[in-house]
């Protein structure tokens, strides 16, 4: 059965249009937004370094996915279009989490440099003196001498407890005594990182710090400022729009109306994703063709979704719970993976969905899927017990007989002893999952009545949901124990 031409142009764009957004959610590190001052400050030090030869150090201080390294990038991306980057500054990346001792970070700074010739089978003393020879290989191959830029990713993982701190007094004190011109940037999410620094290094470090917090807006950074809730409606509009190419607009006598040139300006704030992030990803930007009607249709479509009240309070639930850009990108890129020609549009409800799942799910399930196999075989004895008796409480004897008869049935059940069960029992009891009622005349805490707390729609969420659950606690969990 052939597929109508329609069908068919559908498709295509759909697949370029899910192609496109991917790439701009995920892969583009190099816009940054907000934080116009910070940025200027790196860009300064960094330019300084690559054009005229001075030498600096920094830290870059922030929680995890407020854009730090995405700050780098644009930085270095932006200096790439203003000088020859690749001829005047050589840029060396290092990560606390993967160059865990000094070996490892020398390879990899010798690699970076491509020194590696230079080095092979010479033997040397100590940390410094293997660093002073690089530079001494860089300033002999060329006639003036290369700047360079260190990147240090997770830089408070060079500051462990036990781990000799070479590789930050050496960069830092090549910076301190201008032997060669460096730039050293720190980046890491300790606001406590100076705390964690030898005295030698403090005292060739230039204690400059650059502190970006999320949602944070400055003065010069935006009028009027913007709360957390604007920034990221802000976020999803611009991730998800698609780039509208410019219209030739003739000069007539007729003056423009408002609406054409409030229009004209909120298609030229959509900016196109670099050409630079597209070859990196292995995708041909003259390939990338959308039709101009869908693309206006997908653009009105986007911004009916920032004017649907429900997408607001559950963005506005999205900011009370995380202030991570990143994890919101997450669920936009799950959006865009589901779209299809049978549904080319993204729902308010699916979006509502996506971020009631990913910031505020269940309390309640997620404590009952914490809970031990013991544990969790007491809930489900316990919700058995209770709907046949009609709602009524019951005593521990009684869950401890249906426990065992459940046990008994499958021979692959690890027998507990009874001091084992009535001390998880009693855990359950501190995490209020089961509530005492009343006892009549009884003081053993054995024999006094419990209810249970948790309701069943919990439990049967939480077991069916959980990882490594056993199968015979699945069937019993849909076939009561008499």
């Amino acid at each position: 059965m052939r597929e109508n031409p329609t069908e068919n142009s559908l498709s295509t764009q759909i697949r370029q249009v899910k192609k496109y957004l991917k790439v701009k959610i995920q892969e583009d590190n190099v816009t940054f937004r907000n934080h116009i001052q910070a940025r200027n400050h790196v860009y300064d030090l960094v330019k300084r370094t690559v054009v005229h030869g001075e030498s600096h150090s920094a830290l870059i201080i922030g929680p995890r996915g407020c854009g730090k390294t995405t700050l780098i990038n644009s930085v270095l991306h932006q200096l790439s279009k203003e000088v020859d980057l690749a001829d005047d500054a050589i840029i060396v990346r290092l990560d606390g989490l993967v160059h865990h001792d000094e070996k490892v970070a020398l390879k990899s700074i010798t690699a970076q440099l491509q020194l590696e010739n230079a080095v092979d089978g010479k033997v040397f003393g100590t940390f410094a003196e293997q660093l002073s020879f690089l530079l001494s290989c860089l300033t002999a191959q060329s006639a003036r001498s290369r700047s360079m830029v260190f990147l240090l990713e997770q830089c408070d993982m060079f500051c462990r407890v036990g781990r000799v701190q070479s590789l930050l007094y050496n960069l830092f004190d090549i910076t301190h005594a201008r032997s060669a011109p460096m730039c050293v940037a720190g980046i890491t999410n300790r606001i406590d990182v100076m705390d964690l620094l030898e005295k030698r290094v403090k005292s060739r470090f230039s204690h400059r710090h650059i502190f970006i917090f999320p949602n944070e807006v400055l003065e010069g950074d935006s009028t009027p400022p913007s709360t957390p809730l604007n920034n990221y409606m802000g976020v999803m509009v611009e991730l998800l729009s698609l780039p509208v190419a410019k219209k030739e607009v003739k000069k007539r006598g007729r003056k423009k109306s408002n609406a054409s040139e409030e229009a004209m300006d909120s298609d030229e704030k959509i900016q196109p994703v670099p050409e630079e992030v597209l070859l990196k990803c292995k995708i041909d930007p003259k390939e990338m063709t959308l039709d101009p009607m869908f693309v206006e249709d997908w653009n009105a479509h986007v911004g009916s979704l920032a004017e649907n009240e429900k997408v607001i309070d559950a963005i506005e639930k999205f900011c009370y719970y995380k202030a991570n850009e990143q994890v919101f990108r997450n669920i936009l890129f799950q959006l865009v993976s589901k779209l299809k020609p049978t549904k080319p549009y993204i729902e308010p409800p699916e979006l509502c969905s996506l971020i009631d799942k990913t910031v505020c799910s269940e309390h309640r399930v997620k404590m009952l899927q914490s809970l031990s196999i013991v544990e969790l075989s007491l809930i489900i004895a316990m919700m058995h017990g209770t709907q046949l008796l009609d709602g009524q409480p019951l005593n521990f004897e009684m869950v401890l007989h249906r426990y065992q008869k459940f046990a008994q049935l499958n021979s692959s059940t690890q027998s507990v002893p009874r001091p084992v069960i009535l001390k998880a029992f009693e855990h359950l009891q501190a995490l209020e999952l089961v509530v005492a009622g009343r006892s009549l005349g009884q003081t053993c805490g054995e024999h006094r009545l419990y209810a249970l707390a948790a309701p069943v729609e919990d439990i049967r969420t939480a077991v069916n949901t959980a990882k490594m659950i056993p199968t015979e606690l699945l069937h019993c969990l849909d076939h009561s124990v008499l």
